[in-house]
């Protein structure tokens, strides 16, 4: 209890019932054998105390996810809020999609990568006052809480960074101010900073402009139907045996269920009717707001050149634009050594700019 805010028995049943969870989602084993296996002694009071978790029977709540992968947040992060309020009672729990909400709301570019790793993530929303005058998002990871701070005044963000001090929290705030500012702002309401490690984003705040495509290279999306193709190029790859698994349930959910919901969207490099390499890029949605958070350039290597890395990352984009989503970018960026970028150019040369700064402070 003094751990969890949950008594015991509380916490063994929604243990239980998330084990449950995850095998209706992601495997197809009988509802007997699963509620056996989750410690429920007969299936009617099994259904019964999974209706009362999730407001559906266990076949309806197979059903109605049939189409949809699980994320970490669904099942990890949902008893974060009770143990911290728990712990800290001035703070109250607030609604997680107001709180995305608000994070667009105050700014998209600002908070927009936060607000999706908190749809995608789970964990809850703290607040010790009013939403709109700031809020932590606390996640958890490797037994450490992992907490953003939203907010845009500096008394708030102080304040927050005062209460959650212990090892136990590691905590980021958003800011386009230099790191003296940022210093300069926090000691005068009393804390001291050794260290500002920061994370910078970039996101296209302008129509791409796409380079003539490298002579004989084509690009296309490719789908479920296209899978057989992606293996034979890639079945003698140590790298991708792994990532060959998960890209193929990834197409099936996306292009024969139907799934828009399901994050990638996939492209074959073809020189003629040759498949040369692949890439991809990630959309994931917050609230409506929608975020093309990574580009994959994955050419062979004999097509492994900068004409080729340019106009594959500018197609991305566009196709990202495309589709609603904001293009972000950031193995481009400044701080970004050369041998982690994709290609030697800059991202802003293709209208990306940066918009925001994670800043994670070392006391």
């Amino acid at each position: 209890m003094a751990h969890t805010g949950f008594n015991v028995m509380e916490y063994v049943r929604m243990t239980r019932l998330k084990k449950a969870a995850i095998l209706l989602r992601g495997t197809d084993r009988d509802v007997l054998d699963i509620s056996l296996d989750c410690g429920y002694e007969s299936p009617e009071s099994f259904c019964r105390a999974f209706r009362k978790q999730y407001g559906k029977s266990p076949v309806e709540y197979r059903e109605h996810y049939s189409k949809t992968e699980p994320t970490y947040g669904e099942f990890y992060n949902d008893t974060v809020g009770a143990r911290l309020t728990h712990e800290f009672p001035e703070f109250h729990i607030v609604n997680p999609d107001d709180a995305i909400d608000s994070m667009l709301e105050k700014s998209a570019l600002k908070y927009g990568m936060a607000a999706i790793d908190a749809k995608n993530n789970g964990g809850a929303a703290l607040c010790d006052g009013e939403i709109r005058d700031g809020f932590i998002w606390f996640t958890e990871w490797d037994g450490r809480f992992v907490g953003d701070i939203v907010a845009d005044d500096y008394d708030k963000i102080t304040a927050y960074l005062k209460v959650f001090v212990d090892v136990r929290f590691d905590l980021n705030f958003y800011s386009l101010d230099d790191e003296e500012t940022i210093k300069a702002a926090l000691a005068a309401r009393g804390l001291q900073i050794d260290k500002i490690d920061r994370t910078e984003i970039r996101a296209c705040t302008a129509e791409c402009a796409v380079s003539a495509p490298p002579d004989g290279i084509a690009v296309r999306e490719l789908t479920y139907e296209d899978y057989p193709l992606i293996e034979r190029h890639y079945t003698d790859s140590e790298n991708w045996k792994y990532r060959l698994g998960h890209l193929k349930r990834e197409l099936y959910q996306r292009y024969a269920l139907g799934n828009e919901e399901q994050s990638v969207f996939f492209f074959g490099l073809f020189a003629g009717e040759r498949m040369v390499g692949c890439a991809e890029g990630r959309l994931q949605r917050a609230n409506g707001f929608v975020v093309n958070n990574e580009i994959a350039m994955m050419p062979d290597l004999e097509y492994r050149n900068e004409e080729v890395y340019r106009y594959v990352f500018s197609y991305i984009t566009n196709e990202a634009l495309k589709r609603g989503a904001l293009p972000i970018d950031t193995s481009h960026t400044p701080s970004t050594p050369l041998s982690e970028r994709r290609g030697r150019f800059d991202s802003s040369e293709f209208g990306y700019r940066t918009t925001s700064f994670s800043c994670k402070i070392c006391k």
